[in-house]
């Protein structure tokens, strides 16, 4: 395939063609950006269970008295409990800022700040459409998408702006680093900037693993890969770029072959 010859728009497909699509698969995620998903993930189902069960004053409780005492009962006190809470985070923290440390140049910078989170003009008509469509109001077509729509890159936005507040309000907490007055407003900080993240936290595990058409999404956090039809489909500008790059890389490959046989003995070339 020639890179002229790569769509610059996303065009109906065949039924011949959208099964071979669909039985080609394209990297999308690392093996370590897969073992950190499912890392925050699971320190996430922890804290959670731990830190709404560590909040029991009648004003602020918001789960069932039933839970509390039966996580109080599996943790084997309050004290355990919070004992948890903590130890997960810390170790939540010390893994993403390792993480942030050693990735940065090969990974955070280009990947996050340009495909994670980088907005561009399509993605704003993208959310304008989306919500429009969401309430009947247009039958316009959705903008193609990189490698993350609109609706994700405001999550990551999202969780990349608060993850800060969290760590450093959950290590002033857990070892009192501050006075009184600046503890309380730690707390605070912490369980708003929180809020914040589980609120999209919903959204972003049932588009992923309700929604029918995102499975394709979230089986990509287990496998690192997509089909070709879901890329194609979902995640155009993205699929380009990956063709292109595939293109670019056939062309060297083909050109280097072809020099390389050039440069044999008439008698190499004819065997």
């Amino acid at each position: 395939m020639a890179t002229q010859t790569i769509p610059t728009y996303p065009v109906p497909l065949t039924a011949e063609e959208a099964r071979e699509f669909s039985q080609r698969h394209i990297k999308k995620h690392q093996v370590a950006i897969v073992l950190l998903h499912w890392f925050n993930a699971i320190v996430w189902a922890i804290e959670l269970a731990t830190g709404s069960a560590l909040i029991v004053a009648p004003g602020y409780r918001f789960m069932p008295i039933w839970y509390l005492e039966m996580m109080e009962h599996l943790a084997g006190g309050r004290a355990n409990l919070l004992r948890i809470h903590i130890a997960a985070g810390v170790a939540w923290t010390i893994v993403f800022l390792v993480y942030a440390v050693f990735g940065w140049r090969h990974y955070l910078h280009a990947e996050v700040l340009r495909k994670e989170v980088g907005l561009d003009s399509d993605d704003m008509v993208w959310l304008r459409v989306r919500l429009l469509k969401l309430v009947g109001r247009t039958k316009q077509e959705l903008p193609p998408q990189g490698a993350y729509n609109a609706g994700q890159k405001l999550y990551a936005l999202l969780v990349y702006s608060m993850v800060p507040s969290i760590m450093i309000t959950g290590l002033v907490m857990a070892f009192h680093l501050t006075g009184p007055v600046f503890l309380q407003w730690a707390m605070l900080l912490h369980f708003v900037a929180a809020g914040m993240v589980v609120s999209g936290l919903l959204v972003h595990v049932y588009m992923g693993a309700v929604f029918p058409e995102e499975h394709p999404a979230f089986y990509s956090m287990i496998t690192g890969t997509v089909d070709e039809l879901y890329a194609y489909r979902h995640h155009f500008k993205w699929w380009r770029e990956v063709k292109a790059e595939q293109t670019e890389w056939l062309e060297k490959t083909e050109d280097a072959a072809g020099t390389e046989e050039k440069s044999l003995p008439v008698s190499q070339t004819q065997a």
